[in-house]
């Protein structure tokens, strides 16, 4: 009987062994099989050097103007290995490039410069920045001191360490709760690539068969270059760090062949939480946990025993100042703008440039009005096109929106940018630019009501002539000339360039102070034939260049920006128009440089709950137009209409 017995609990035991087996198996199966190794795989397996580019080299023309910081910032992404400062030393010392005395910070270039453009970004989250660099092109300070701090049996262990997992689950009972993990650099990887960081009995299951798997499939080195690439570094100016090159870019200005063993150090110690030992936050938790990191380095002999490259309390402070400048300007915001915009109208350093003056213009319009309404829902539209027939290129700061419909669909009062191409019109009837115009007011009967046009400026002569009512944005003389030559005649011209007039004109003359509303791409349209039909009359003779409008808004001096324009682009010469409607909501700049065609709109998306917001064309969206042409690394085009077909 009992020898019954002894039989039947050795065929249950056998039994659930067998069972046990096969589930385990299954188990392993199925999570291997959700398990995307292939991504791991396809990761390590680059062979090309990471510090190449995808993309033409970049030449900053002889003549132009660049700005250096912006130029650093640029050039530190590129993939180009040496340093910026030997780069600008060497041109410097090569007599390529002198410092501007008129503006701080601008350089001129006396000659081409060529480098190489910008490293491609490998991450494909929303806001995130990472190059995948392959094992050999990371410096040993990186997984040395990763081994040394969070897997000293790295080398031995094949994917799992029980010996840490025990002492972890020890640690934890005796605490009563999750202070310690126990895994591995192998389980970090599994966990980063394909788990959440949910604490749960069965996905830390999971990690540990991935983490065996891997181990016989990848050798050593490949498991800490995946790591070293896939980890995440915290953030900066609004932008997740993926990554060792990420890391050193954002928090150090610098590539990782440059890292010296305390900055490492810190890096090292940064992964052990980058929002609690955050340097813009907690960074006293930083420095007390980068100085016992590198001291347990010097006990593994991973970096030099010198206790003096440890930093002093100023160098913390003159880099947390660093971080805190770079915050607030967000360089690296707009590289990751400039490889996430695929528009390919222009090269990416002038796009980067482009990116970085709208980013400017939003953080100046924030710090001034941010207690009167909300300045996020400050939005800025570009749009370049080149009159020769070249592609042209568009710009939308708001990310999450849709560009295309944004350019071509959305519209905006378009204001006293209308009034070039009316002046251009009463000339065609018969006046002159030199022509004397009344300025007292002026009330015209409509089915409506009476209606009396508004004029913004205080103090004026109670005459002026039609040159200086166009260069000053006067209305009234505008509307009383219009009214002289007949709005009938002045509305079928004026449908020439914009069909979708209100009509019949006399019943809306608002429409001659802007009050029609376009999109950008219908903007485009319109005054790109409004150029070609002002540059054909003075190519044919039917009028003098120097009455052309093209020719008498081209002095930014006489202008409405007579007071936004620098010193530098006060030298130059190109048609330019400012144009505020809807009490500020609206703020446009069209300008023609004798080549290109540019229009800006800075304006609100929000709901307007303020009467006025106070901004004006001539210092929001004039600001982008001037300070992109001006620092882009192009000489500016002569103005004229020679390159127009």
């Amino acid at each position: 009987m009992m020898k019954q017995w002894a039989i039947r609990i050795i065929l249950i035991l056998v039994t659930f062994l067998i069972l046990a087996i096969i589930g385990v198996f299954i188990f392993v199966k199925i999570t291997l099989n959700e398990t995307s190794i292939a991504l791991l795989e396809e990761k390590t397996q680059k062979t090309q050097d990471p510090y190449s580019s995808l993309y033409q080299d970049i030449e900053l023309e002889d003549g132009s103007v660049v700005k250096k910081d912006e130029l650093a910032s640029f050039y530190l992404f590129t993939s180009e290995k040496n340093s910026f400062n030997e780069f600008f030393l060497s041109a410097k010392n090569q007599g390529k490039v002198s410092e501007l005395k008129d503006v701080r910070g601008l350089l001129q270039l006396q000659a081409p410069i060529k480098f190489k453009n910008l490293l491609s970004n490998d991450c494909s989250e929303l806001y995130c920045y990472q190059h995948y660099l392959p094992f050999e092109f990371i410096p040993s300070i990186f997984w040395k001191g990763l081994i040394g701090v969070e897997d000293q049996r790295y080398l031995d262990h094949f994917g799992v360490d029980f010996k840490s997992l025990f002492r972890a689950l020890f640690t934890n009972l005796k605490t009563m709760k999750y202070t310690q993990g126990g895994s591995t650099i192998s389980q970090q990887l599994v966990k980063n690539l394909f788990f959440t960081s949910e604490k749960t009995f069965i996905r830390k299951l999971k990690e540990m068969v991935v983490s065996v798997y891997i181990e016989t499939k990848f050798p050593k080195e490949k498991i800490l270059e995946a790591y070293l690439n896939e980890v995440h570094w915290g953030s900066l100016q609004g932008i997740k760090i993926k990554g060792v090159l990420a890391a050193s870019l954002f928090y150090f200005g610098k590539k990782p062949s440059e890292i010296t063993p305390f900055e490492g150090a810190i890096l090292i110690g940064l992964l052990k939480g980058p929002g609690y030992f955050h340097p813009l936050k907690k960074i006293e938790r930083l420095q007390d946990r980068a100085t016992v990191v590198y001291k347990k380095l010097i006990q593994e002999n991973f970096v030099p025993n010198d206790l003096t490259l440890i930093w002093s309390k100023e160098n913390w402070n003159t880099w947390a100042l660093k971080l805190k400048k770079l915050e607030t300007a967000r360089f690296n915001q707009s590289i990751w703008r400039t490889l996430n915009d695929q528009d390919q109208g222009i090269g990416n350093y002038e796009k980067y440039v482009l990116i970085h003056k709208v980013s400017d213009v939003k953080n100046k319009i924030s710090e001034k009005y941010n207690d009167k309404f909300n300045t996020s829902d400050i939005s800025v539209k570009v749009l370049i096109a080149p009159l020769n027939g070249e592609a042209g290129f568009s710009y939308y700061s708001r990310i999450e929106r849709n560009k295309e419909k944004a350019i071509k669909f959305e519209r905006h009062q378009i204001g006293s940018t209308i009034k070039p191409i009316l002046y251009s019109i009463f000339q065609d009837l018969g006046r002159r630019m030199d022509d004397y115009v009344s300025t007292e007011p002026l009330t015209l009967k409509l089915n409506s009501g009476n209606w009396t046009p508004r004029e913004s400026h205080k103090y004026l002569e109670s005459q002026v002539t039609m040159t200086e009512a166009l260069l000053k944005s006067y209305n009234r003389p505008l509307i009383r000339v219009a009214s002289e030559l007949g709005l009938a005649e002045i509305e079928s011209r004026l449908k020439v360039y914009f069909p979708e007039l209100k009509s019949p004109l006399e019943q809306y003359p608002s429409e001659l102070l802007g009050g029609m509303e376009l999109s950008m791409s219908e903007f485009k349209d319109s005054y790109s034939r409004f150029i070609r039909t002002e540059c054909a009359k003075i190519k044919n003779s039917e009028r003098f260049i120097d009455q052309s409008v093209l020719q008498i808004l081209s002095d930014p001096n006489l202008t409405t920006v007579e007071r936004s324009v620098d010193v530098v682009m006060q030298k130059l010469r190109f048609f330019g128009k400012t144009g505020t409607t809807n009490n500020g909501y609206d703020n446009w700049y069209v300008a023609f440089d004798g080549k290109y065609f540019s229009i800006v709109w800075v304006g609100y998306e929000g709901e307007r709950k303020t009467k006025s917001l106070g901004l004006y064309g001539a210092t929001t969206a004039f600001d982008v137009f001037q300070n992109f042409y001006r620092d882009r690394g192009r000489r500016f085009q002569q103005f004229g209409c020679e390159l127009i077909n």
